[in-house]
């Protein structure tokens, strides 16, 4: 296991210390563009939801393909299909929220992210971008995660953490209208009589896409 945050890598350490299996892994401080690894080394190589934070994802894809052994794979969880979990019209915000907080995500996003000033832009897809680590057969496959009412309490305080960035945060004010962001203090205040999780009709849904790539 290979990560930049020595708080992440001592998380998992506590995580695996009593499991049988924590003592075949072993723990790495380094970042994907320098894994310190030899060249095809592993069977399988997994990435997950790390390559879209990197300045040159070309690079770190190309880095982490090297240390993947002949006929091995690497397999990166990117992409998908954007969550949503309330019903497509509502009184409150009119149609397409779902779709308003989606297109707000992919803007913040890419002013955060790819237009860093050291970012090395790439414009091709997640599939391409395995082909050009120099693994040429490509597959993908994307898994559906979901879940309704009753929520439990975990999932509850996971969908509301969501609404309440777009709330409040500062940061993000500029991605979204004055009118969604009233409404989006409403849907969470729950002493509003618009508070989202007194409506009876919310079913979440999210596409979770592996890409796998291997040299054979």
């Amino acid at each position: 296991a290979a990560d930049t945050s020595e708080h992440l890598l001592e998380f998992n350490r506590n995580r695996f210390a009593e499991d049988p299996v924590g003592k075949r892994i072993q723990f790495h401080e380094a970042p994907i563009q320098d894994l310190p690894f030899e060249a095809d080394t592993f069977d399988l190589v997994w990435s997950s939801r790390a390559v879209h934070h990197l300045a040159d994802p070309l690079t770190g894809v190309t880095e982490l393909a090297r240390v993947v052994a002949p006929g091995g794979r690497l397999a990166i969880r990117e992409g998908g299909v954007a969550a949503r979990f309330m019903p497509t019209t509502m009184e409150l915000t009119g149609t397409g929220l779902n779709e308003r907080l989606a297109d707000a995500m992919e803007s913040w996003f890419a002013s955060h992210v790819h237009f860093a000033e050291d970012a090395v832009p790439y414009s091709y897809g997640w599939t391409q971008l395995l082909r050009d680590s120099g693994l040429p057969n490509v597959s993908a496959k994307t898994f559906v995660h979901e879940f309704v009412q009753p929520f439990t309490e975990e999932q509850q305080t996971f969908l509301l953490g969501g609404l309440t960035r777009w709330a409040e945060d500062e940061g993000r004010e500029a991605y979204l209208s004055g009118a969604d962001r009233s409404a989006l203090k409403r849907l969470i205040d729950p002493d509003d009589n618009e508070y989202v999780f007194n409506r009876p009709d919310l079913h979440f849904i999210e596409g979770i896409t592996v890409y796998v790539g291997s040299s054979a």
